[in-house]
């Protein structure tokens, strides 16, 4: 599909999931450039917008469909012929009938995590718990608990409980789930066996996108015989624990290690990232490397982005890979 896009006057960038948004935002000259072509497989979900003199970000104000997306509020969406948003992209919210429980766990550096324990309304006894980062975001924006409560009445999934984790603030996020040695030790003696015990964990499973992709796969590989599963939505594969950059890099810790790792990975693993995301390649790279040494693997590569729009249409997916009967 193509589109013509007219520059607005006062627009200084242009920015998209092309551009990575406003990490690589593409200047405008508006004398010169007065239109953009955008050229999109008709499967496409794709964003865009563009920056005043001031670097606020705005959508295309000749078109009104505007994206839903929590970091971009002004962003504008594109949806192509053929783009199908996934069914249960969008859970019934009030399918969410199961109980929560909300833990408070003080872990050995005397900080005090906070963590969510979802359990579907019928589940009593033991049963896999899914760990899952960035939770507050998985569980209101993605109603990963309507969904899961989907899931289990069609039959398509076993039962499960979800744990639903955060950063000990936002703004550590990024240390915390970008090789943070700190972190992986606060989770794996802390949070994890408070976790598992309340939650009464049959098997131990590990859902994240980006960063939090990544924080989950290295928390995987230190204890991979007490892992069955994992869910990489995008997972941001790129940086080392040297250097923590996760853009603009070519350099993968995750890739260098998984070439010289012989062991299998008893996992299951869902995996997935859009074309148009700057974490494309390096998944590309790393994907069949997971695949020779998991159980199972799914890889999916869509026309999409990097935003909660292309995770929701995989998570349904990702579940029931990971909770596959």
């Amino acid at each position: 599909m193509q589109r013509t896009v007219n520059v607005p006057a006062w627009a200084h960038h242009y920015v998209s999931d092309q551009t990575d948004m406003d990490r690589a935002p593409q200047p405008l000259d508006s004398g010169r450039e007065s239109r953009i072509q955008l050229d999109l497989p008709d499967d496409a979900y794709f964003e865009y917008a563009f920056l005043d003199a001031d670097g606020v970000m705005h959508a295309d104000p000749e078109y009104a469909e505007h994206a839903d997306n929590p970091w971009y509020h002004d962003v504008t969406a594109v949806f192509g012929p053929l783009y199908q948003p996934h069914r249960l992209a969008r859970p019934d919210a009030q399918r969410a009938t199961g109980a929560t429980t909300r833990l408070r766990v003080e872990s050995q550096d005397e900080e005090v995590r906070r963590a969510t324990i979802y359990t579907p309304h019928d589940l009593t006894g033991p049963a896999p718990l899914v760990v899952v980062h960035d939770g507050t975001a998985f569980h209101r924006i993605a109603q990963t608990p309507a969904l899961l409560e989907t899931l289990l009445a069609e039959g398509v999934i076993e039962p499960a409980r979800l744990a639903f984790l955060d950063p000990l603030r936002p703004e550590l996020r990024r240390a915390e789930y970008g090789f943070g040695e700190a972190y992986q030790r606060t989770l794996q003696h802390d949070l994890l066996p408070r976790l598992q015990d309340e939650a009464d964990a049959s098997s131990l499973l590990f859902l994240g996108a980006s960063l939090g992709g990544l924080a989950a796969l290295l928390t995987s590989l230190r204890q991979p015989e007490q892992v069955t599963g994992i869910g990489l939505l995008s997972p941001a594969l790129l940086g080392t624990p040297d250097v923590p950059v996760f853009h603009g890099t070519k350099d993968s810790w995750v890739l260098e290690f998984l070439e010289s790792y012989e062991d299998a990975l008893p996992w299951r693993i869902y995996q997935e990232v859009g074309t148009f995301d700057w974490l494309h390649d390096v998944n590309q790279r790393v994907a069949p490397l997971l695949a020779e040494r998991a159980n199972r693997h799914v890889f999916r590569v869509r026309s999409a982005g990097h935003n909660w729009t292309f995770w929701r249409d995989g998570l349904p997916e990702a579940l029931t890979t990971l909770l596959a009967p």
